[in-house]
């Protein structure tokens, strides 16, 4: 600051100072439009008499006016703006009297509204050298759909009929609601993801290689779902009903307020979902019998499923100053669910029954929540410390009924076998942050930061058995209470900055975690059975180059170090039973898959094209697999081990084309990846015997597609199709066989109304098919659930739909990368 600067700012603090003793006043006014209508919500800022912005300001109430009280003597600018309109400057003087300003007139932006129209035709996918973004209300297919069905729209991102996400062909992958874990875990993800309306849900960001300011968990990367929570001035809202040819239907309510304290927000969803599915599977032995035919176990089996949950979400901002404010958020769920499965079995197996029909009835209660306590200091621009805790709570009764039906053959007639079993899930966590981040000044930004994460989880598992119902009784060998804790403790620091049109940032973060597991049978206390133990300490490094070329070309590479830590279930030893001829259970000596991964990412822009290719390049070590035996009663047994090395590299190119004045637009998006896992050897002991399992090495090529298509139609009305399709995929012990799905979808606008019909899988192809072969065995099979189902959707919206202006708080989106260029979205 020079003599003149620091003389002007003394002189202002005097005059200030001196108006303060003398007298303070008033100043009043009204803003309207070129109509001569009062205008609400519109800013208005006090600035001293050189332009500098003061912390004294308002917005105008409904009738259009505004008071600023208390206001010192001297000289000021008053500043009124708008979203769309021509900010106005009024010069006044302020002494010892009150003030009436005269009305401010403000005008529409052409040129600003112009811009406006243009982003909202391009927003459903937003492209970056780090990330994809989707905008969901931009999306035609989006309209009555859940978080689940929703991811599966998004490039290079998969659904199965589980609703286990996987990304690139990966399943290790971090799925958070806006930007935290939320209490989400590779136990209840499914659920509340498919629970979570999607209507509740602003964007979803795909980052495949975040940076060492984020958890390092997940080898693919992370999915951050973004609920709305929209800060435009004054009051809006929406209102959404809609039903399915399924019997399904889904309602909705969205409100938010905001003013120059306060934010607001609230919603509600309740959705009810039917759906049928089914399975068939036919395994070969390699073993024949007398008449040289393979023993074979063949199954064929139908599901109806159900089930409604409902969704809340309650948020609150206060801005007590310009510079702190203070934020109390949070959602629950709650949901039944409840399902009836018939599976047929038939075998040949010698000394075995001949048929074999499975019966399980499924009902579950789902119920959680998760409350966030926010802080944020701004000690001027770009520089901020923000603290939030939050506190996360899952749980819910599943129960399950088995009857099976038995035929043999020869004189060993039938026999019927009932069983039940209860799983009481308790999961609770809590998530601490604290973030520091300061832009010294063009060239140079710093972060750092604390991250905390102490999670709890108790579920006991109940088993009955006999004959029949009425004389069934506990099973005590089938009793399991799994009790888990993973504490995870991190510090991180990032350093970022640019020199002309390279940009750089490089942190590392380091993370402790203590895992406590114990698994009781039926009479066993706590203090009855040791617990099983695991302390670990890693260091995550990144790297970020990126470089700006000529023409709106840049590129980028990056690294990071990531981690897949095993999960409850994967850990849990107790025999999960619910089909006996597949019993499935966890591995407590369980390590975490440690990779590197590698990125090259290029983006190129025109106005209305846009072109991206990435390579990548991740190693894995101690890979994380299921394996399968089967013993001498022809069971199969699945569990959980570390087995060998893998590479895995590949490619995405991204082409997005506006044509015809934006009319189409066309986005495709292709992958290929290649992967080479080593040969590996396992020996498993399992009561009392050991089997010796082992896989050659493999190299294995696959590749997917997927195209979406938006054309906007005369009469407000636009027409989305989206097609998938992916190749065959080789597996440990097998392959994932080649599935597409095409979507339609159809919108109508008018007026504050719209109207949707889409078409969820219109060919009725996804399903799921995988070839699977073992040790003297192999296996085909086939799931699939849901089926072509039919959409009707009705939104009204309501309010003013009016913007602040200037107004980038952080919602929920990650800020990653150096943030330089596009990396600081």
């Amino acid at each position: 600051m020079n003599i003149k600067r620091k003389l002007a700012a003394a002189s202002l603090a005097a005059l200030l100072c001196a108006g303060s003793v003398f007298a303070d006043a008033n100043l009043r006014g009204k803003v309207v439009s070129k109509t001569g209508e009062p205008m609400d919500f519109v800013s208005v800022q006090l600035a001293d008499s050189t332009g500098k912005r003061l912390p004294i300001g308002t917005s105008t109430g409904t009738d259009g006016t505004f008071e600023l009280k208390n206001i010192p003597s001297g000289k000021y600018i008053v500043m009124v703006s708008f979203e769309g309109t021509v900010p106005q400057e009024r010069d006044v003087l302020i002494a010892d009297t009150d003030i009436d300003m005269p009305e401010v007139t403000l005008t529409e932006d052409s040129k600003m509204l112009e811009e406006v129209v243009v982003t909202g035709v391009r927003g459903q996918m937003r492209f970056d050298l780090d990330r994809r973004v989707f905008n969901v209300d931009a999306s035609v297919l989006s309209a009555g759909q859940s978080a689940s069905e929703l991811l599966e729209a998004i490039p290079s991102v998969e659904v199965d009929q589980d609703g286990e996400v996987s990304l690139r062909g990966n399943s290790s992958v971090t799925v958070w609601i806006n930007g935290k874990e939320s209490g989400l875990t590779a136990d209840n993800r499914a659920q509340i993801l498919e629970q979570i309306p999607g209507e509740s849900i602003e964007r979803i960001e795909v980052i495949t290689n975040p940076s060492a300011k984020y958890s390092p968990e997940g080898t693919a990367g992370i999915i951050n779902i973004v609920l709305k929570q929209d800060r435009r001035g004054g009051y809006f809202g929406s209102a959404e009903i809609g039903a399915n040819t399924r019997g399904g239907g889904n309602a909705s309510f969205n409100i938010n307020y905001s003013d120059s304290k306060w934010d607001l927000y609230g919603g509600v969803g309740f959705r009810m979902r039917h759906n049928k599915g089914g399975s068939w599977s036919d395994r070969v032995y390699d073993e024949r019998n007398e008449a040289g035919e393979n023993y074979f176990l063949r199954s064929d089996g139908v599901s109806h499923n159900h089930g409604n949950n409902l969704f809340v979400r309650l948020g609150a901002t206060y801005h007590f100053s310009p510079k702190d404010e203070i934020s109390l958020s949070g959602f629950g769920m709650f949901g039944h669910r409840w399902s009836n499965t018939t599976i047929d079995y038939t075998s040949n197996l010698a000394n075995h029954w001949l048929e074999n029909v499975n019966k399980n009835r499924s009902n579950s209660n789902n119920h959680g929540a998760h409350g966030e306590l926010g802080w944020l200091h701004k000690f001027g621009e770009d520089h901020t410390l923000q603290a939030t805790i939050g506190y996360n709570n899952w749980g819910g009764p599943n129960n399950n009924v088995y009857r099976q039906h038995q035929e043999y053959a020869d004189a060993e007639g039938t026999e019927d076998v009932y069983q039940a079993q209860k799983q009481e899930i308790k999961t609770s966590s809590i998530e601490a942050k604290l973030d520091y981040s300061y832009r010294i000044n063009d060239y140079l930004k710093v972060e750092a930061g604390y991250n905390g994460t102490y999670s709890h989880e108790n579920t006991p598992v109940t088993t009955w058995g006999a004959p029949e119902h009425d004389a069934s009784t506990v099973l005590k060998d089938l009793y399991n209470r799994f009790i888990y804790d993973n504490n995870i403790t991190a510090f991180y620091a990032t350093l970022g900055g640019r020199a002309g049109k390279f940009s750089y940032s490089g942190g590392l973060r380091a993370e402790a975690w203590q895992i406590r597991t114990q698994s009781l049978s039926y009479g066993e206390s706590r203090d009855d059975v040791p617990r099983f133990r695991k302390n670990n300490f890693a260091l995550f490094p990144s790297i970020f180059l990126s470089y700006s070329l000529p023409q709106d070309n840049e590129v980028q590479i990056n690294y990071t170090r990531r981690i897949r830590r095993p999960w409850g279930g994967q850990l849990n030893s107790f025999q999960e039973i619910s089909n006996p001829t597949d019993i499935r259970y966890g591995n407590p000596e369980l390590q975490p898959e440690y990779s590197n991964a590698f990125e090259l990412n290029y983006i190129k822009s025109w106005d209305n094209h846009m072109i991206s290719l990435s390579g990548y390049l991740r190693t894995s070590d101690d890979i994380m697999t299921h394996l399968s035996y089967i013993t001498a009663d022809n069971v199969m047994y699945t569990t959980w081990d570390n087995v060998s090395e893998r590479l895995n590299s590949g490619a995405e190119l991204v082409v997005k084309n506006q044509l015809f004045n934006r009319v189409l637009d066309i986005t495709t998006t292709a992958n290929v990846y290649q992967s080479h896992l080593k040969a590996w050897q396992r020996d498993i002991v399992s009561d009392g015997k050991t089997y010796s399992l082992s896989g050659d090495k493999q190299n294995s090529f696959a590749w997917d597609i997927r195209s979406m298509i938006s054309v906007r139609l005369p009469w407000n009305m636009s027409i989305q199709a989206t097609g998938r399709y992916n190749s065959r995929m080789t597996e440990a012990q097998g392959s994932r066989e080649p599935s597409w799905t095409v979507d339609l979808g159809l919108r109508k606008n008018l007026g504050n109304w719209s109207f949707s019909v889409n078409c969820r899988d219109l060919f009725d192809s996804r399903k799921m098919h995988h070839f699977t072969t073992g040790e003297g065995y192999t296996q085909d099979s086939k799931r699939w659930r849901g089926g072509r189902t039919v959409r009707f959707t009705v939104k009204y919206s309501f309010g003013n739909m009016k913007a602040k202006k200037g107004d980038r708080r952080n919602d929920g989106e990650i800020q990653d990368g150096s943030g330089y260029g596009s990396e600081d979205m």
